[in-house]
């Protein structure tokens, strides 16, 4: 099982298709971003949902004042993880686009060195985490050596941001 969904994933075929999905993905973001209302009324299922499509970032600290920020750090970061989890798809079909080469294979060993320990510092500050999945999903990072360091520094970047609002405004 674990061959044919590896070997589904290399294929050409399938690269194209998430490489093109990934670009809507994309598109899609920034058409919600503008009004993401709609999500907000359904509370935590919302933020969630908002979050797989826009940039959580900016609103949560509308949201704190309203919402447990530490549910809606699990909400966020949840979402936002599994945003993320598209642009490391989308970079492992990357080599259709850049072919790879020795030089390319001498900076994926390197990054591999200190790869997940990068990825949980990235993910601490509020920057475009997508290209970073890109490049996690090129150099053929598995998921889980890019979910959890991604998860783990997104969520305590909301706990402490959330903490921050809360003494602000207590």
């Amino acid at each position: 099982m674990k061959n044919k969904l590896t070997k589904l994933m290399r294929s050409p075929k399938f690269k194209k298709l998430t490489l093109i999905l990934g670009v809507l993905f994309f598109i899609l973001t920034f058409f919600i971003s503008f009004n993401p209302g709609p999500f907000l009324k359904f509370g935590y299922l919302g933020v969630f949902v908002f979050n797989l499509f826009g940039p959580g970032t900016l609103l949560f600290p509308s949201l704190v004042k309203h919402m447990n920020f530490i549910g809606l750090a699990i909400a966020t970061t949840s979402g936002m993880a599994l945003n993320d989890s598209v642009s490391w798809l989308v970079g492992r079909s990357g080599d259709v686009v850049l072919p790879r080469s020795k030089r390319i294979e001498r900076i994926e060993r390197s990054i591999h060195k200190y790869g997940s320990v990068a990825l949980f510092f990235w993910s601490l500050i509020p920057f475009p985490y997508d290209l970073i999945g890109l490049i996690a999903g090129y150099l053929e990072f598995s998921y889980k050596r890019f979910l959890i360091p991604t998860f783990l520094g997104r969520f305590i970047r909301f706990i402490l941001l959330g903490l921050g609002i809360v003494k602000f405004f207590h």
